[in-house]
């Protein structure tokens, strides 16, 4: 059984108390000791090195997305004229049976072309434009231009598809249909602000909690838009801003001013029900983790643990400061610890304890696209170059290694088992990861 330097597991103890971490991302990685009890091992003996089953275009500045078993390169701005360059390709079948090209298409803009989703064989392309956001939506088989309209996609439960404001947060709510554009439902006016209750398998959204220009909560149905539940402001209305976030079946509201968080009201998301309220919280945001709330200090300083019942803190701990996935009662998270390079500095906690249950080490993140599907890891291969691949387990809390890709650089993107790396010679390479 290989080896690899993958960190240290924790045992069951609680965390050790510990000072406020420096800021940035990582901490050097800890030598791996032979005798150590609870190291990650490899699920099974290290693969041959192996080149790109296939080499895909691109130059530098290129953003790539994995999805759907299509390829898509998003080129940099081409020419003065603000023209971006998109290529879809097909993954290939098996190694060796070369990349397809499906289409060509150049997009005007003159912000940046960040980000592809895809909704009833329509690819839907995000524009970050100087003045907002526009969805440009084109063929997955073709990349003919279908439409494009002002507004942040999102995916709504029922096939269909939500688009937000003018500039992500402001503005307009349509509900459109993927194929054509045409608005099956809009909420005019001038909205402030906007949280998804997502509880579809496939991460599309049934609820809209929507704050409308005169400071009321609207819970809507993404397919009809019909108001679900609705909350009037307190008695000499909210204190400053308001901004919302669904968290499990809650609607948490934070009154706000300047950045500073006043008060955080937790209700019912059925019915919009008043559940609990924190004064003056020390943290600045929460959000879902599993069977808590997870709370984020102000400027990251330290990660909480809250109890939906209550919003009493359950757990704290100072060393993590960012969750990145959640699975199960499972929580991949991220250090705010000194290090150079662009590497993560991740970990496994519990979510119900915020016990650290293992210290991954430094990987460069590479997320698979579809629901549920792996999370992987990739960093220098010290022994011969190229590039280590490790799915992160975490249920199993172990990193099994999946390949070794000896001519990748990194800027990795994955979905399912192909991943897609650049490749030490500005190219980049698609591989098919072994099951």
């Amino acid at each position: 059984m290989t080896l690899i330097d993958l960190g240290e597991v924790r045992g069951d103890r609680e965390p050790e108390p510990a000072s406020r971490p420096p800021r940035a991302v990582g901490r050097p990685l800890r030598v791996a000791l032979a005798g150590l009890l609870a190291l990650f091992v490899l699920a099974s003996s290290a693969p041959v090195a192996r080149p790109a089953s296939a080499v895909l275009g691109g130059r530098l500045g290129s953003q790539v997305v994995v999805l759907g078993g299509r390829v898509y390169v998003l080129a940099p701005e081409v020419g003065s004229g603000g023209s971006r360059e998109v290529t879809a390709h097909a993954t290939p079948a098996r190694a060796g049976a070369g990349v397809r090209t499906l289409w060509r298409t150049a997009v005007a803009s003159t912000g940046r072309l960040d980000g592809v989703q895809e909704r009833d064989g329509v690819a839907l392309l995000v524009d970050y434009q100087p003045d907002g956001v526009k969805t440009v939506a084109v063929d997955v088989a073709t990349g003919e231009r279908r439409w494009q309209q002002a507004g942040y996609p999102a995916l709504a439960a029922g096939g269909g598809l939500l688009l937000l404001g003018d500039d992500i947060e402001r503005g307009e709510l349509r509900s459109v249909d993927p194929t054509s554009g045409r608005v099956r439902w809009s909420v005019p006016g001038h909205l402030g602000q906007a949280a998804f209750s997502d509880r579809d398998e496939d991460w599309a959204a049934d609820q809209v909690a929507l704050v409308t220009a005169a400071g009321r909560i609207e819970l809507r149905d993404v397919v009809s838009g019909a108001v679900r539940a609705t909350l009037a402001p307190p008695p000499g209305g909210w204190q400053g801003g308001l901004q919302v976030e669904v968290s499990g079946d809650l609607l948490l509201a934070f009154e706000q001013d300047e950045g500073e968080v006043w008060r955080v009201t937790a209700y019912g998301l059925a019915a919009l029900d008043r559940r609990w309220a924190v004064e003056r919280p020390s943290f600045g945001y929460a959000g879902t983790c599993g069977k808590v709330v997870c709370a984020f200090a102000y400027q990251g300083s330290e990660l909480s643990g809250l109890d939906p019942a209550t919003g009493g803190v359950r757990w704290t701990n100072p060393r993590w400061q960012t969750v990145v996935a959640v699975r199960g009662d499972r929580l991949l998270v991220i250090a705010d610890d000194q290090a150079g390079g662009t590497a993560s500095h991740l970990g496994v906690l519990d979510a119900a304890t915020g016990r650290e249950v293992a210290d991954l080490g430094r990987w460069d993140l590479a997320f698979s696209r579809t629901p549920d599907g792996p999370y992987y890891g990739t960093r220098p291969d010290r022994a011969g170059g190229g590039l280590v691949v490790v799915e992160l387990d975490l249920a199993g809390v172990a990193a099994r290694l999946r390949d070794v890709l000896p001519d990748a650089a990194g800027d990795c993107a994955a979905d399912g088992r192909d991943i897609v790396c650049r490749r030490q010679a500005g190219t980049y390479g698609w591989w098919r990861l072994p099951a």
